[in-house]
C-alpha cells in the first residue's frame, strides 16, 4: 500500500513543533519585560524583598549617627576608630565646625601614641586651619587651632591663638585649657596653672581641663597635686590611656616605680597589645635596675612591634648595662635604622642609639665604627650629660692602647630617658 509521507506522524509533529516554538517565543519576550521591570526598580524590588524575609537593606550612615558611633569608640578607648567615624563625619558635612573640633582633637590624642603617630598631630593642624578659614571667629576653630600649633612645636603662636579663642568665648573650659598647655609649652608656668585652674573652675567635668591643671601643677613640680588631677580625669574617662601614661610620668618623679608599674599594667590590661606600655615597663624596670624584667619586657614589646624604635632603644641600654656590648650595637643599630626608614630628621632620632653604639664600639676597640657613630651624636643637640659621655668615647679612642683590659673599664649607665615634649609623648 502506498504510505503518504505528508501525513505520516512525522509531519503532524512538525506541525505541533511551530505552535511550541511560538508559545516559548511570547515566553520569553514576557520574561525580558519583567526582568527588565526590575533591574529599573531594582533598589524598590530589593526593599520589598529584604522585607518579606525580615532583613533590613544597609543604608548609608549619616553624619551624626558617624559622629556618634565616633563617641563611642573614643570613650571605649579605640582613638583610631573614633578617627575613621569622625573622618567620615566631616567627609559627609565638611563645613561642620563641632564635627572637625571632635575630629582634630581625636587626632591630636592618637599622636599621643608614639613617635611613629606624630604625623596625626600635622594631619590635626591642617583641620584646625581649615576650621578657621571656614569660621575665623568660631572659638572652637581657634581653640583647637591652639593645641594644633602646641603639638606641632610652635607653643608661641599657640598662645596668640588661644587669647583669640578665649576671647571669642569666655565660657569654653577647651579654650583655656589648651592655652593653659600652650604657655607650659612656652615655659610660663604661672599663666599655665592659671588658665588651667580656671578652666577647671568653668567645667569640673572636662577631661581637658584636668589634665591642663595635672599638667600645670607637675610642671612646677607639685606632684602630688598632679597625681590628684589625673585621677579625676581616669574618673572622667577610665580608658583613655593617654592619662596612664602621663601618670607614670609623675609617680617615677617620685620615686614611686611600683605605682607607674601598675599605671602601665592598667594600660595592658585594657589594650594587652599596647607597645608602648611594654617600652615604657621596660624603661622603668630599667631605671629600678632590675635588668632581668626589664629586658623581658622590651622583647615583648618588639615581638608586639618589630619597627617600633623606643623598644630596640631600650633594650640596647639594657644590653648595654650589662656589659653585652655586642647585642647592645645591635640593638641600637636597628633602632637607628627604623628612624632613617622612617624619615626621622636627624636631630629628632633617640640620640642613646648613637652614641651608646658609638661607646660599645669604641669599649670594643672598634674605633673606625666608634669615630663616625660619635662623630654623628654630636650633630643631635645632645646635652651637657650626654656630650661628656660622647667626649669620653672619643678620648678612648684617640687615647686608644692595645693592651688595655676591657673589664678594667668601668661601664658608664645610660641616663634615664627624659620624657620629650611636646605634650603627650609620655
Amino acid at each position: 500500500m502506498y504510505i503518504r509521507r505528508d501525513k505520516s506522524n512525522l509531519h503532524f509533529g512538525r506541525q505541533a513543533r511551530r505552535r511550541g516554538s511560538n508559545f516559548v517565543l511570547i515566553l520569553w519576550l514576557v520574561t525580558m519585560v519583567l526582568l527588565a521591570g526590575v533591574i529599573w526598580q531594582f533598589n524598590t524590588v530589593q526593599d520589598w524583598v529584604l522585607a518579606s524575609v525580615g532583613v533590613q537593606p544597609t543604608a548609608t550612615l549619616d553624619a551624626i549617627t558617624q559622629a556618634q558611633l565616633g563617641e563611642r569608640a573614643y570613650l571605649a578607648g579605640d582613638i583610631e576608630r573614633a578617627i575613621y567615624h569622625y573622618g567620615e563625619a566631616v567627609r559627609l558635612r565638611p563645613t561642620d565646625i563641632d564635627l572637625l573640633f571632635e575630629y582634630g582633637r581625636m587626632l591630636i590624642y592618637r599622636s599621643y601614641a608614639g613617635r611613629a603617630y606624630r604625623y596625626r598631630a600635622q594631619e590635626a593642624l591642617e583641620v584646625a586651619q581649615r576650621a578657621v578659614e571656614l569660621a575665623p571667629d568660631n572659638a572652637r576653630a581657634q581653640a583647637l587651632l591652639c593645641l594644633a600649633l602646641l603639638e606641632n612645636g610652635r607653643p608661641e603662636e599657640a598662645i596668640a591663638v588661644g587669647l583669640r579663642a578665649e576671647q571669642l568665648d569666655p565660657t569654653s573650659a577647651e579654650a583655656r585649657a589648651y592655652l593653659s598647655m600652650a604657655y607650659r609649652g612656652a615655659g610660663r608656668p604661672n599663666q599655665a596653672f592659671q588658665k588651667a585652674d580656671e578652666a577647671v573652675q568653668l567645667d569640673p567635668n572636662s577631661l581637658d581641663a584636668r589634665r591642663a591643671l595635672a599638667l600645670g601643677l607637675a610642671f612646677v613640680g607639685r606632684f602630688d597635686a598632679a597625681i590628684q588631677q589625673y585621677e579625676q580625669a581616669i574618673q572622667i574617662h577610665p580608658r583613655f590611656d593617654a592619662l596612664y601614661f602621663e601618670l607614670a610620668v609623675y609617680y617615677k618623679a617620685q620615686e614611686n616605680y611600683d605605682a607607674a608599674i601598675a599605671a602601665y599594667d592598667q594600660v595592658l590590661a585594657m589594650e594587652p597589645d599596647n607597645v608602648k606600655a611594654y617600652t615604657r615597663k621596660c624603661e622603668t624596670y630599667f631605671t629600678m635596675r632590675e635588668d632581668a624584667l626589664a629586658q623581658e619586657a622590651c622583647e615583648q614589646a618588639i615581638q608586639l612591634d618589630p619597627t617600633y624604635p623606643e623598644a630596640h632603644r631600650q633594650l640596647g641600654m639594657v644590653r648595654y648595662t650589662r656589659r653585652n656590648y655586642e647585642g647592645a650595637i645591635e640593638s641600637f643599630e636597628e633602632c637607628a635604622r627604623l628612624q632613617e626608614e622612617q624619615g626621622v630628621p636627624l636631630q629628632e632620632r633617640e640620640i642613646e642609639c648613637y652614641y651608646l653604639r658609638g661607646l660599645a664600639w669604641a669599649l670594643l676597640a672598634r674605633c673606625d665604627q666608634a669615630w663616625p657613630v660619635l662623630q654623628d651624636a654630636l650633630l643631635m643637640n645632645p646635652s651637657e650629660q650626654t656630650k661628656a659621655h660622647i667626649n669620653e668615647g672619643l678620648m678612648l679612642c684617640v687615647n686608644y692602647d692595645e693592651d688595655y683590659d676591657i673589664s678594667d673599664i668601668p661601664t658608664p649607665v645610660p641616663p634615664t630617658p627624659i620624657p620629650p615634649e611636646p605634650i603627650g609623648i609620655f
